[in-house]
Parts: structure tokens; C-alpha cells; sequence
């Protein structure tokens, strides 16, 4: 009977977009380890995949997949005993996803800058008007003049 232990190091479809720390699911079975399951188990994959296109600042256009995974094992017993198995199965996924790096444009920079400044003006200025008005109050009540 043969051994179907396993370890997936990595699983991709189309362009390597990113090494290391990836923005979506690229590679979900990668390291998967299914060493310790039963020697005689059927492994079936059921791999949902997404085409993805990922535009980069440079102008270049890669085409990748994303996928998800669901993993069942069974072990087959009785008279109706199959030979164990590792099956991938898989659904493509009629919509892509589209990622397109972007930088933000340096008006919009100086937007920010212009309403954080004008922000700090006016709570300044709503400060200072308590300030004033408290001072005023205090100097009237010393002059005797609150009614």
C-alpha cells in the first residue's frame, strides 16, 4: 500500500508577485505538512482560484492567481478499501481581482498639511476666546460690575 504523507513546500499560479509578506492569498499551502497523517489516507484538495492582475508604479502588468483551500483526508475501509490518493481539485473563479499601485498625488499633501494647520488655528483660536471671556468675567466680578 503506498504512503501518502506529504508536505507541500509552495504552490503558485502565473507571476511571482512578492518575496516574502504577500498581499493576498498567493501561496495558502505553502508549508503544509501532513507528514504525521495516516499513511494510508486519500488527501483531497479543493482549491478555489481568483486570476489576479497587479499593476506596479513601473507601468509593468503581472498576472498571477490567489487562491483558497479546503483539505479533507479519509481513510477508505471495508470491502470498498481504494488505493490512497492526493487529488487537487480546483474552481476558477470567473471575476479577477485588479491591485494597481498608486502614489498619492502632492496637492493632496499639501491639502492635509493646510487643514491640519487650519485645524490648529481655529482650536487655538476657540482657546484663546475662553481664555478672554473667563478673564473678562473674573475682572468684572472683582470690579463688582457681574449682574
Amino acid at each position: 500500500m503506498p504512503v501518502m504523507r506529504h508536505q507541500i513546500h509552495t504552490l503558485q499560479f502565473g507571476d511571482v508577485l512578492f518575496e516574502g509578506n504577500t498581499l493576498g492569498s498567493f501561496d495558502s499551502l505553502a508549508n503544509g505538512d501532513k507528514r504525521t497523517s495516516d499513511a494510508g489516507a486519500t488527501h483531497e484538495y479543493y482549491l478555489k482560484i481568483v486570476p489576479t492582475v497587479y499593476q506596479h508604479f513601473s507601468g509593468n502588468v503581472s498576472y498571477s492567481y490567489q487562491y483558497t483551500f479546503a483539505h479533507k483526508a479519509h481513510v477508505s475501509s471495508g470491502s470498498h478499501r481504494s488505493t490512497p490518493a492526493i487529488w487537487f481539485k480546483h474552481d476558477i473563479n470567473p471575476i479577477s481581482v485588479n491591485y494597481r499601485e498608486t502614489r498619492q498625488p502632492f496637492y493632496h499633501f499639501v491639502t492635509t498639511v493646510c487643514a491640519i494647520v487650519g485645524g490648529v488655528f481655529t482650536v487655538a483660536g476657540i482657546i484663546d476666546s475662553l481664555f478672554f471671556s473667563a478673564s473678562e468675567i473674573y475682572r468684572k466680578s472683582q470690579l463688582g460690575k457681574l449682574s
